[in-house]
């Protein structure tokens, strides 16, 4: 059913408005150009600056990024080892490369220390199959 008044697409502050005196259309002919009207200016892209500054950053931070990465890794000071008797009175020894200490009761440690000369052979002769920290 179409309307027999002109009606005239109107923006105001670059904001489409309902359309009003434009040549005879239909209710849904002035909806759907007012939606495809909304449409086009939410799809179009907005123009945006650039702050010559922020650029200017940005390079300064990349540079200072390539030059840290160049840097040489620093070197960790190898920590002497502390010993300390535990709460359950066993001994925990600190400092090995690990996040917590190794700790044994005095039997178990005096055994390890016992088993030196065959700890040492078996690290010898399986050195290719055994990991190194940082491997």
């Amino acid at each position: 059913m179409a309307i027999n008044t002109t009606v005239k697409k109107t923006v105001t502050n670059g904001i489409a408005t309902v359309p009003t005196v434009a040549p005879a259309m239909d209710i849904s002919a002035i909806i759907a150009a007012a939606v495809a009207d909304a449409v086009a200016k939410a799809m179009a892209p907005k123009a945006t600056t650039v702050d010559p500054l922020v650029v200017a950053e940005i390079a300064r931070l990349k540079a200072e990024n390539a030059k840290l990465a160049a840097a040489k890794p620093v070197v960790k000071v190898k920590r002497p080892l502390v010993f300390k008797v535990s709460e359950k009175r066993a001994m925990s020894i600190y400092n090995l490369g690990a996040r917590f200490p190794v700790t044994l009761y005095k039997e178990q440690m005096l055994t390890l220390l016992d088993a030196e000369k065959e700890i040492r052979a078996f690290i010898k002769a399986n050195d290719s199959a055994l990991a190194s920290k940082g491997e």
